[in-house]
Order: C-alpha cells, then sequence, then structure tokens
C-alpha cells in the first residue's frame, strides 16, 4: 500500500470517528497509523512499538486504552488468540483463520464467507452480524507434518 493510500485511509478512519461525534487525537491517529501501516493484525505491544517511532511520549497504556476505544468505536476490531488480544483495522470486512499448531493467522475476506452465513442464516433462522469469525485449523505447513 502507497503512503498515499494510507493517507487517505487513515483520513477515512478520522472522519468516520468525527462523524460519530467522537474525538480524534493524536494518540488515535498514531494507533490507526500503525495498524494501518501493516498487513494483519498487532499485539497492543507491537503498536506500542510502531507508535514510540513517531510519538516517544505516548504509553503504553495510553495505547492500550485507545485501542479499547477504537474497538467500541468499531474503528478495529479484536482477534483473540492464546491469551493474548490482537489489533486490526475494521475498514475492510474479514474474517480469520488461525493456525491451531503455530499460531500462523490469514484473513479471509468476508465475500468468501457470504454464501456460508447466508445458509446458516436460513437453517438457523438465526440473523448474523458483521462481527468477524475465527475458524482454527492446521495451516498448509503443520497440516502436511500430520
Amino acid at each position: 500500500m502507497t503512503r498515499t493510500q494510507q493517507r487517505t485511509r487513515l483520513e477515512a478512519v478520522r472522519d468516520q470517528v468525527r462523524a460519530g461525534g467522537r474525538r480524534w487525537t493524536i494518540a488515535k491517529g498514531a494507533v490507526v497509523e500503525a495498524l494501518i501501516g501493516t498487513e494483519g493484525h498487532l499485539s497492543a505491544q507491537q503498536v506500542h512499538d510502531r507508535v514510540i517511532e513517531r510519538f516517544p511520549q505516548i504509553d503504553r497504556s495510553t495505547v492500550h486504552r485507545v485501542l479499547l476505544t477504537l474497538a467500541d468505536e468499531h474503528v478495529v476490531h479484536v482477534l483473540g488468540r492464546q491469551g493474548e488480544a490482537r489489533y486490526g483495522m475494521a475498514d475492510r470486512p474479514h474474517h480469520h483463520a488461525v493456525c491451531a499448531r503455530c499460531g500462523q493467522e490469514a484473513e479471509i475476506p468476508a465475500s468468501v464467507i457470504s454464501p456460508a452465513l447466508a445458509a446458516a442464516a436460513t437453517a438457523t433462522g438465526f440473523s448474523f452480524e458483521d462481527g468477524g469469525i475465527t475458524l482454527t485449523g492446521l495451516c498448509g505447513g503443520c497440516g502436511a507434518t500430520s
């Protein structure tokens, strides 16, 4: 992703937060920038490590509070794995596959899962929220060694 694309994405998130009547702070911007600048999901510590490269005055507890706030605002989503929460941007709908053996993660585009969710809704009468689904299995490397 180019720097221009990252900036455009950051501005869209900022506008989303402000449109919801919420404040946009330097810390929020730094955390969102750290997440946009990576593929996949990061722990709070990994986000903090990236944030302090530009903003050394922002401490880890601030990053943690901002991540929780951004999750409440539906800007980021939380992927819980092996006792550690990991955070990723929520502006591009997707689900997750996690290897039960090595912990490798992969993102699954929402469009791939949508037909299964529609079939599950028809079969159960439930309506499903847009929140992500985490599928657990074995990645190619671990599955090959079974």
